[in-house]
């Protein structure tokens, strides 16, 4: 598992001077961009485990300019499934570069993971990954937790979008589906699940409707099915959830 690790690392690094030389136009104007999203989810799922079993709205908020972006991200708690109805039990803060080279995207930075109000430890993970845009866009992201389980996350991913003959003159729509599936190293394991071996952690697949409606605003309707792969993380999850899940959601999305 490191040694897997170790080598996307490389050959993600390896292509960083190519992404310099190779700027895009978009990046070199160095235009700014803001965008706000409110995602309202009947759960709250990552990487399989169920963090909160009821709805909850998550708002995020991104600035961007070139190739560089920063995010905030915040759980927030509809009800009072946690015993913390109406509070913020998380804040994510994302800090990303992403260089363009000839239909390759490839971001790495860094996000620290803090919980209010939670006995829960606050943590950081950087990360590094590449993806193609192609008829169907796969991707491969590689997460390095560098204080709580020091362990490695790698993420694999599938999505395919198709535009969908437009509405009338302001109401655009599309078909987005996607598949992924992750991969724990031992420590990673041990910490989130229980399970002291490395191996396939879980998986999920989706499929959206994302309308546009006008030059800003979006609305994504999306049902996400997802679970757990190991048979002992399975073991070691069961007394706290179900082995797999599904929740669906509204994405209210406004981009400057």
């Amino acid at each position: 598992m490191k040694k897997l690790a170790i080598t996307l690392i490389l050959a993600i690094c390896l292509a960083l001077p190519m992404g310099l030389a190779a700027a895009t136009p978009a990046q070199a104007k160095l235009t700014p961009t803001v965008d706000l999203e409110v995602a309202f989810n009947s759960k709250y799922v990552w990487r399989g485990i169920v963090v909160v079993d009821d709805w909850v709205a998550q708002p995020s908020f991104t600035a961007g300019i070139g190739g560089f972006s920063f995010n905030a991200w915040a759980d927030y708690m509809l009800t009072d499934e946690n015993g913390r109805q109406n509070e913020i039990d998380e804040i994510d803060l994302t800090a990303d570069y992403t260089f363009e080279i000839k239909g390759f995207s490839i971001p790495v930075g860094v996000i620290r993971y803090t919980f209010p109000g939670s006995d829960l430890a606050d943590t950081t993970e950087f990360y590094a990954g590449v993806s193609y845009d192609w008829i169907v866009s796969p991707s491969v992201t590689i997460y390095k937790d560098v204080q709580e389980s020091n362990g490695y996350y790698i993420l694999g991913a599938l999505d395919y979008s198709l535009d969908l003959p437009k509405l009338n003159d302001m109401i655009g729509w599309s078909l987005a589906v996607g598949a992924s599936i992750g991969y724990g190293s031992d420590d990673n394991n041990d910490f989130y699940y229980g399970s002291d071996k490395s191996g396939f952690t879980d998986y999920a697949a989706y499929i959206s409707l994302p309308f546009s409606i006008g030059e800003y605003v979006t609305l994504t309707p999306q049902v996400v099915f997802t679970g757990l792969v190991d048979g002992d993380i399975k073991d070691s999850m069961e007394p706290i959830q179900d082995d797999s899940n599904i929740y669906f959601g509204l994405v209210v999305g406004a981009s400057f």
